[in-house]
């Protein structure tokens, strides 16, 4: 497990969190500019020496401020995907993607063929010549996430990972990211503003507003109870991971933890659906539609927001829907009553 408790005084700002990630599992730390995430990864990887706290990795203690401990980066267990990647633009992409196995002391040439590997896990194996100078930032981002697999490290930290790949392409690269988690039984800590690549990413999700963690628990905790305007705001969509099976006329079933959730296009195995608030029709009784979904639950919290009401839905499975407060009042909306939430399978966004 990776703890980390940390504080450190930047000018006039102030971080203070804590940290707990397992072996094998991810959490999404997120929050506006400013809120602290990327000096919170410079922490843990020990780019920036702390105030006061501590940072272990298992039994490895990597800073401790009583003890005037501190491990530097190039001791520590861990690898770094920089928002602003930090590629080395004379060297080609194998040779970045290669440059930690050679400062361990591999050999040069089994460093490059492992580099390659991964390279080729992440779709740019036609790259390995290239020098990244001379990439996009999509190719850029994903050469040094290559370079930071490569090493296999056991604590892994992600600065806005995917921000700069393109959505069709994102996937697969996010596939290869959860398989070397998982593989490694690596403890990862992934910043971004995304709230899909949060959720997609992790079963837990950090909030930082102003140096803190403000609420911390899953995207389903974070949408029934919102500890700020943010965290509402924030937790915007519905998501959901299941396993797709193609059927007839164009459309697909979604299994969903004991529901099924129809939608658009001919989908097969592991997938994630996003279905936005403001798709989602809420009624007390079933509705004669088109709609192909349709889910029976208990309203559980009702958020403000804006001219509109965040209507939380527990059920199978839970929903928040975005009504106007006009219809809120007019269908007697309240904790505790009896709904039915309605959308179509065109609504439903699908990765």
């Amino acid at each position: 497990m990776l703890r980390a408790v940390i504080g450190v005084r930047l000018g006039g700002f102030r971080l203070a969190c804590e940290l707990e990630v397992e072996a094998g599992r991810a959490v999404s730390v997120v929050g506006a500019s400013g809120a602290g995430k990327t000096t919170l990864l410079r922490c843990v990887a020990g780019l920036l020496r702390p105030d006061e706290g501590f940072i272990a990795w298992q039994d490895a203690v990597w800073f401790d401020a009583q003890r005037r401990l501190h491990v530097p980066p190039q001791a520590r267990d861990c690898g770094m995907v920089f928002a602003e990647y930090a590629l080395f633009p004379h060297m080609t992409a194998l040779d970045n993607a290669a440059f930690g196995l050679q400062a361990q002391g591999l050999h040069a040439s089994a460093a490059r063929r492992r580099a390659g590997e991964v390279l080729a896990d992440l779709g740019i194996e036609h790259l390995a010549r290239r020098r990244a100078g001379s990439l996009s930032s999509g190719e850029q981002q994903r050469v040094a996430l290559a370079r930071a697999l490569v090493c296999r490290p056991r604590v892994l930290l992600l600065d806005e990972p995917l921000s700069a790949i393109d959505v069709e392409r994102r996937p697969p690269v996010r596939e290869v990211v959860r398989r070397a988690i998982l593989e490694n039984q690596a403890a990862a800590v992934i910043v971004t503003h995304d709230p899909i690549e949060a959720m997609l990413f992790a079963e837990t999700i950090c909030v930082m507003e102003h140096g803190q963690v403000v609420q911390r628990g899953s995207p389903a905790d974070l949408r029934e109870r919102p500890a700020s305007a943010y965290v509402a705001a924030f937790c915007g969509v519905n998501c959901y991971r299941g396993i797709a099976h193609p059927s007839a006329d164009g459309i697909s079933v979604v299994d969903v933890d004991g529901a099924s959730i129809t939608v658009s296009g001919r989908w097969s195995g592991p997938v994630a659906c996003v279905v936005d608030p403001d798709a989602v029709v809420v009624s007390r009784m079933p509705v004669d539609s088109s709609a192909r979904n349709s889910f029976r639950g208990t309203i559980t919290s009702m958020v403000p927001d804006g001219a509109a009401v965040r209507v939380a839905i527990a059920g199978t499975p839970p929903i928040v829907a975005r009504v106007t407060r006009r219809s809120a009042d007019e269908l007697g909306l309240a904790p505790g009553v009896d709904v039915v939430a309605t959308f179509k399978a065109t609504e439903v966004r699908v990765s």
